[in-house]
């Protein structure tokens, strides 16, 4: 399960929350939205395998909404390593 934090440009009103959450739980694999109208976000959990985050922002755009996907905050001791700063 993935969770996606969605920065959704377009939205209005309360309608237009309900029109983002009704289009992102027709997709097959998103198990959970919830939208915040107050802030523009939609939090979005998924099945990774069933679906992906292109697909989320595919279907935002063509529900008529801009879309920028906010950058995942760094899960605690989750560090890959990767860059070299594994802290030994």
């Amino acid at each position: 399960m993935q969770t996606e934090i969605m920065n959704v440009n377009g939205m209005t009103g309360e309608a237009c929350a309900d029109k983002v959450s009704a289009a992102l739980l027709a997709i097959n694999g998103v198990n959970d939205v919830t939208v915040s109208l107050a802030v523009s976000k939609a939090t979005v959990k998924f099945d990774e395998e069933l679906t992906s985050q292109q697909e989320l922002q595919a279907t935002l755009a063509r529900a008529g909404y801009g879309i920028e996907v906010a950058p995942a905050a760094k899960k605690a001791g989750g560090c890959c390593g990767g860059c070299g700063g594994g802290g030994h």
